[in-house]
């Protein structure tokens, strides 16, 4: 299963950068450490800015999902976290 999240742009840039002296990207750095989980850039080979703030995690089951994503919508610069839906064919 996957959560996707939408960053704000700025969240997004400080985040990619690995520079937590911002308080939404470390309070979302500290969330993440906190659950054991990692944020993953959804297009990292795109240098298109309007893509560059999704991201994705990765989780086991859904209850988990449900926490984690409460948490990261409490996040200044997390602009949404939803459970994405399951593929299905046409």
């Amino acid at each position: 299963m996957q959560i996707v999240v939408q960053l704000e742009a700025g969240t997004a840039r400080l985040f990619q950068q690995q520079r937590r002296e911002a308080a939404a990207a470390n309070e979302l750095a500290q969330v993440l450490a906190q659950s054991g989980l990692a944020l993953q850039a959804l297009h990292p080979d795109s240098g298109d800015p309007a893509l560059s703030g999704f991201f994705h995690i990765d989780v086991q089951d859904q209850d988990i999902a449900a926490r984690v994503i409460e948490r990261l919508l409490q996040v200044p610069g997390v602009e949404a976290a939803y459970l994405k839906p399951r593929d299905e064919a046409p």
